[in-house]
C-alpha cells in the first residue's frame, strides 16, 4: 500500500457511484444529544486547528482516505449493507463534536461536547450518478472527500464506487482524521472487502472483536488528568526541551518561521526486500530493532551533511496497548521524544555505539506512549507543540506493513492510501516496510532551497541504509567527511 496524494491519482473512467446517508437520517443525526465521553486530546487538537485553519482561510485536507479495486462489477447493494454494518462496528463513526464558543475548556480554548447518533438513525443508500469520465471522478472524489469529511455534522465519512462491467471496480473512502490514524485506514481494506464479501455469499464476516474508540478517548482523558507538573513523564518531556533545540529538518528550507509554502512529495524506495532482510539483520547483531535502525541512519545523514551532533526527533508511536484496541477505528497514536548521539564535540561515534545509543532513547521514549504530549505541554510553561496550524510537525513515522490484514492482496487490489494538499513548513517522514520493499514518502515546502536540499538528504539517506545493509556496519565522520566502509 503506497501514500498517494490525491492530485496526483489518477481514476479510470467508468459508471459513478455514491454512498449516501439518506437526508432524512442526516437531520434526525443534527439532534443527537450529547455523550458524556469528552474528545481525546489529539482529537480536540486536530478540531481546534480545523477550525484556525478555516477561520484564517487557509488550505487544508484534514482526512484519510484509500482507493481499492474489488473484482469484476460492484453490487452497490451489497456493498451499501457492509458500509453499513462496517460503521455500527466502529462507534466513533457515531459519533461528532459541537463547538461551545461561551464555554472553554481548561486552557481556555472553546468547550467541545461530542454527540452520538442512535444505530437505528444509521443507513446508507447507492446513488447512481451515471457514466464519467476518470477527470470528473477526480473531481468527484476530492471534492467530496474535502466536504463531507467534517467532525462537527455527522456523517464524518463518505465513500463512492467507480462501477466496471469488465475487470474491477475501484473503490473510495475516506473519514475526517478525528476518527482514524494510518493504521486504522489500512484495516478499512480487509474490512470492507470482507463484508462486502459476506453481503454476496449470504455469510457473517469472520472479523475479530473491536473495542470503541469513544472509550479510548475517555481513557485518554482519565490518564491525562493524572499527570501532573512533578510527574516522571513530563519530567522526561521538560529534559528534551531543554536538551537541545526542537527537532527540524537539518538542511536549510527556505521558510521564514511562522510561514508555510506550498508543498511538494517524494517517494522513494530505500531498500529492497533483501536489503531490508539484511538491514534488520544488522541492528538484530547489536541488539536493536528495525527502527532503531532507522533512527540511527537518519542521525548519521544528518551529522554527515548538517554537522548535528545530536539526533532529535518526535517518533510517531501507537498507543494501542489492549487487545480491544488492536482492529479498532480511532488516532492511536502519540508522539515521544527521541534524543541520542552521534558526533558528539565533532567527533563521530562507531556505527554500532550509535545504534545501541538510538535503541536505548527509543526504548526510553516508547514508556511515554501512553502519555499525550498535549496534556504535558499544558504543564510546562511556553511549550507549545503545535503552534502552526497550518503544518505538520516534523515528525518521524515507521510502520511495518507486511503482517497488516489483507496485505498480500494491497498490489492486486491497487490498494493506496490517498492523502490530500496542504501548505508546509517542515518535512515529516513516513517510512512503510512492505513484502517487496521499504520506502519513503514525505512533503516538504515548495522553495528553491527545500527542492535542492530535501531531495539530496534522503538520496544520502538511502546511500546510507545500503550501506548498513551491504556490510552490517557503518563508518564515517562529522561534517560530511565520510569514509567508506571497507570490504
Amino acid at each position: 500500500m503506497l501514500m498517494t496524494p490525491l492530485p496526483e491519482y489518477v481514476p479510470a473512467p467508468g459508471e459513478l457511484v455514491e454512498f449516501r446517508v439518506p437526508e432524512e437520517a442526516v437531520e434526525r443525526a443534527a439532534k443527537a444529544p450529547e455523550h458524556p465521553a469528552p474528545p481525546s486530546y489529539v482529537q480536540e487538537n486536530h478540531i481546534l486547528r480545523r477550525l484556525a485553519n478555516s477561520a484564517a482561510g487557509r488550505p487544508q485536507s484534514p482526512w484519510l482516505g484509500i482507493v481499492f479495486d474489488l473484482p469484476g462489477r460492484l453490487d452497490t447493494a451489497a456493498f451499501a449493507a457492509a458500509l453499513h454494518t462496517w460503521v455500527l462496528r466502529h462507534r466513533t463513526l457515531l459519533t461528532f463534536f459541537s463547538v461551545h464558543e461561551s464555554e472553554t475548556a481548561d486552557q481556555g480554548t472553546p468547550l467541545l461536547r461530542r454527540h452520538e447518533v442512535a444505530e437505528e438513525s444509521v443507513a446508507v443508500e447507492a446513488v447512481p450518478l451515471g457514466e464519467q469520465s476518470g477527470e470528473a471522478v477526480h473531481r468527484h472524489v476530492t471534492e467530496t472527500f474535502g466536504s463531507r469529511t467534517d467532525p462537527l455534522v455527522w456523517p464524518p465519512f463518505t465513500a463512492s464506487a467507480v462501477v466496471r462491467e469488465e475487470g474491477a471496480s475501484t473503490v473510495f473512502f475516506a473519514v475526517d482524521h478525528a476518527h482514524t490514524d494510518g493504521f486504522s485506514m489500512i484495516l478499512v481494506f480487509a474490512e470492507l472487502r470482507a463484508l462486502y464479501e459476506a453481503e454476496l455469499n449470504g455469510t457473517e464476516a469472520e472479523l475479530p472483536e473491536v473495542g470503541s474508540y469513544v472509550d479510548a478517548c475517555a481513557l485518554d482523558r482519565e490518564r491525562a488528568s493524572a499527570i501532573r507538573p512533578d510527574s516522571p513523564e513530563v519530567k522526561s518531556w521538560t529534559d528534551f526541551f531543554l536538551g537541545g533545540p526542537m527537532p527540524s529538518f537539518p538542511l536549510d528550507l527556505g521558510v521564514p518561521p511562522g510561514e508555510s509554502r506550498p508543498s511538494l512529495s517524494i517517494e522513494l524506495d530505500l531498500l529492497t526486500a533483501d536489503q531490508a532482510e539484511a538491514f534488520s539483520k544488522a541492528c538484530k547483531a547489536q541488539g536493536a530493532s528495525f527502527s532503531a535502525g532507522l533512527l540511527t541512519a537518519l542521525g548519521i545523514t544528518a551529522s554527515e551533511l548538517a554537522g548535528r551532533p545530536d539526533y532529535r526527533s518526535l517518533a510517531v508511536v501507537h498507543t494501542r496497548d489492549e487487545p480491544r484496541w488492536q482492529f479498532t477505528q480511532g488516532w492511536f497514536i502519540n508522539l515521544v521524544p527521541v534524543a541520542f548521539p552521534v558526533s558528539p564535540g565533532g567527533t563521530a561515534l562507531g556505527f554500532g555505539e550509535i545504534l545501541r545509543g538510538a535503541a536505548g532513547a527509543y526504548a526510553a521514549a516508547r514508556e511515554l506512549a501512553p502519555v499525550s504530549p498535549l496534556r504535558v505541554a499544558e504543564l510546562i510553561p511556553g511549550v507549545s507543540l503545535q503552534s502552526d496550524a497550518s503544518t505538520v510537525l516534523p515528525m518521524l513515522s515507521y510502520l511495518d506493513l507486511r503482517h497488516a490484514p489483507g496485505s498480500r492482496d494491497w498490489e492486486a487490489a491497487d490498494c493506496n492510501a490517498l492523502v490530500g494538499p496542504g501548505p508546509s513548513s517542515e518535512v515529516p517522514i513516513w517510512i512503510n516496510r512492505l513484502w517487496d520493499r521499504t520506502y519513503l514518502k514525505t512533503r516538504y515546502p515548495d522553495t528553491p532551497e527545500a527542492r535542492e536540499n530535501v531531495p539530496r538528504y534522503f538520496a544520502h539517506l538511502k546511500r546510507v541504509l545500503g550501506e548498513i545493509a551491504a556490510h552490517g556496519d557503518y563508518r564515517f565522520t562529522a561534517a560530511g567527511q565520510r569514509t567508506p566502509t571497507e570490504v
